[in-house]
C-alpha cells in the first residue's frame, strides 16, 4: 500500500500543516449545502396569502355606516352584488355613495333607476359573467316595512330579479 508523501507527516508543525488543509476544504464544500431560508419564506408567504385571497368562502359587504343591520336565525351566503342601503336618517346609499332621500326616491325612482343602469353596464365590462340580476339591500331595523317593500318593487322593475335584504345571522 502506498501512502500518499503530502498527508504524511513526520512532525507537529506538518501535521497541524495538514490539519488546517482538511479543515479549509472541508469548509467549502460545507457552504455548498446550505439553505437560503429567507427566501423560502418569503415565497411560501406569499403563497399563504395568494391562497387566502383566492380561496375566501365567500364576500363580504361593507355595512354604511349609521345603519343598524336586523337580526336572524337564518343567514344565508352572501353573493357579490352592488349594495343598496337605506339609513334611518332618511338617506338612500348605493355601493356607498349617497344616491338621495329615501322619500324623494320613492316618489320620483328615476335617479336611482338611472345609476342602477349604469351599475348594470359597469358590471358586463368588469366581470367574466354576465349581470345576474342580484342586489344587496341593508335597511336599518327601524325602516318601515311598506318602505322596504316599496323600494324592492322599483328594484324589480329594473331587472333585480334577485334581492338580498342584509341581515346579522346568528347561530
Amino acid at each position: 500500500m502506498i501512502l500518499n508523501q503530502s498527508l504524511v507527516a513526520s512532525d507537529a508543525f506538518e501535521k497541524h500543516l495538514i490539519n488546517k488543509k482538511r479543515k479549509k476544504h472541508w469548509g467549502i464544500k460545507a457552504m455548498g449545502f446550505t439553505l437560503m431560508l429567507t427566501s423560502m419564506v418569503d415565497m411560501f408567504s406569499m403563497l399563504v396569502v395568494f391562497l387566502l385571497q383566492t380561496f375566501s368562502s365567500s364576500p363580504e359587504i361593507m355595512v354604511t355606516k349609521g345603519i343598524q343591520i336586523p337580526d336572524s336565525i337564518t343567514p344565508s351566503v352572501v353573493k357579490e352584488a352592488p349594495v343598496l342601503a337605506l339609513s334611518k336618517d332618511g338617506n338612500m346609499y348605493l355601493d356607498q355613495k349617497l344616491v338621495g332621500k329615501t322619500i324623494s326616491i320613492l316618489k320620483k325612482p328615476n335617479n336611482l333607476l338611472n345609476k342602477l343602469n349604469t351599475i348594470k353596464s359597469q358590471w358586463a365590462s368588469s366581470h367574466s359573467t354576465p349581470f345576474a340580476g342580484e342586489i344587496n339591500l341593508q335597511a336599518d331595523k327601524e325602516i318601515k316595512s311598506t318602505s322596504v317593500a316599496t323600494i324592492m318593487g322599483i328594484l324589480t322593475t329594473s331587472q333585480f330579479q334577485s334581492i338580498e335584504l342584509a341581515v346579522i345571522g346568528h347561530r
